[in-house]
């Protein structure tokens, strides 16, 4: 694990809108793509990570085109010499883009599950990731549900066996693979998860959506993101995400990576979400060196060659939601919905690793996302 910079940390594991007459709100995510006749499907863009790229080089590609995307931003990226700067949050945001946030400091908050059987005075686990073993002296919990156990981290790597992580003292219970698993500690996530959405908004920005790293969205962080946010853009899924029975907190997201897909392959998810009328989320990340501005041009093209309307995660959800109070929706109460398996395009491996609120577009909507909001407004391994 040594010898690894910010960059590599980030691999394991971004337009001028129109502006609804009236609102005067920033982060609206004003339609400025066209969708033909022929589908009834939308796009929405997310770039991970909030590195100082997303400004340089993918914004003013979207801007050149006409579109606006999601930044999910990590705060302690914010404010760096190498990460996006609040004032580029704030411009993205008043150009129609949606910020959203993707933790305080881009660590696995949800569980990591045991792939072998563990007994008492074991004191090393094995596990599904290895996105705990950097963080040596920091507490973390053992848990199957019904038994917690506390405990720290003591390092972790790789044998013919598996992934592992070793602890700072032998556990003094069982736990059986696949069903117990491991995490940080509740206030640290609550931190990671809710603090992450404060952090941001007390730099001038509406935050609404969460982005889990490197895919990890079981567990604890569910729970917070129901009652915090308004979308978790990566629950699981593979970004076609069907209008029937939508659950804005159980979305999934596509890669446009050049390293994870190729261009025919990017064309083949936007031709799924066309045929099918869908929702689709596309995730890149600008840091990495094989998503170019061209790689990024071409999405947005073979997008709008399918006519495919580009839009903010916020934007669809409040228009579904409208849709659905005229009666013609498909949107589910997310309290009534199943959770996903978390399967689907984005792996747990990456940090491919979206989810925009609403502001005053969600309160035309009148009903379910806006009236959430509002409420609450109140109270691989190796790449991500």
């Amino acid at each position: 694990m040594s010898g690894f910079g910010r960059r590599d940390v980030c691999r394991l594991g971004a337009a001028g809108a129109l502006t609804v007459a009236g609102l005067g709100t920033a982060g609206t995510g004003a339609v400025v793509g066209s969708a033909g006749s022929d589908t009834n499907g939308r796009v929405v863009f997310v770039y991970d990570d909030s590195w100082r790229e997303d400004w340089t080089d993918t914004f003013p590609v979207h801007q050149d085109e006409g579109v606006p995307a999601c930044s999910a931003a990590v705060v302690d990226h914010v404010d760096t010499s190498w990460g996006l700067l609040p004032e580029h949050l704030r411009e993205m945001e008043d150009a129609g883009w949606e910020i959203m946030a993707h933790t305080a400091s881009h660590v696995a908050v949800g569980n990591l599950y045991l792939t072998a059987p563990a007994a008492a005075g074991d004191e090393r686990l094995y596990l599904d990731g290895s996105f705990l073993a950097e963080y040596e002296g920091e507490e973390i919990v053992i848990s199957d549900g019904d038994r917690t156990v506390e405990n720290a981290v003591a390092g972790g790597d790789r044998d013919d066996t598996g992934i592992y992580l070793d602890l700072a003292e032998p556990i003094g219970e069982s736990f059986d693979a696949e069903t117990a698993y491991v995490r940080f500690t509740e206030d640290r996530i609550r931190d990671e998860v809710v603090g992450s959405k404060d952090a941001l908004e007390e730099l001038g920005v509406e935050v609404d959506g969460f982005v889990s790293p490197f895919g990890r969205s079981d567990g604890l962080v569910e729970d917070l993101v129901r009652d915090h946010y308004a979308a978790f853009a990566n629950r699981g899924g593979d970004g076609v995400n069907a209008l029937e029975g939508l659950d804005p907190h159980a979305l999934g997201r596509s890669s446009i990576d050049g390293h994870a897909v190729s261009e025919a392959e990017i064309e083949a998810f936007f031709d799924d979400v066309a045929a099918n009328d869908a929702l689709g989320i596309a995730v890149g990340h600008s840091q990495f060196d094989e998503t170019t501005p061209e790689r990024i041009r071409f999405a947005i093209r073979a997008a709008k060659e399918r006519d495919l309307e580009i839009v903010t995660l916020r934007t669809a959800l409040a228009d579904l939601e409208d849709r659905a109070g005229d009666g013609d929706g498909t949107a589910a109460d997310p309290s009534e919905s199943d959770e996903t398996d978390g399967a689907g395009g984005e792996s747990d491996e990456s940090d491919d690793d979206s989810l925009p609120g609403f502001g005053v577009a969600g309160t035309l909507a009148g009903l379910g996302t806006a009236g959430y909001l509002l409420s609450n407004r109140r109270r691989d391994d190796e790449r991500s």
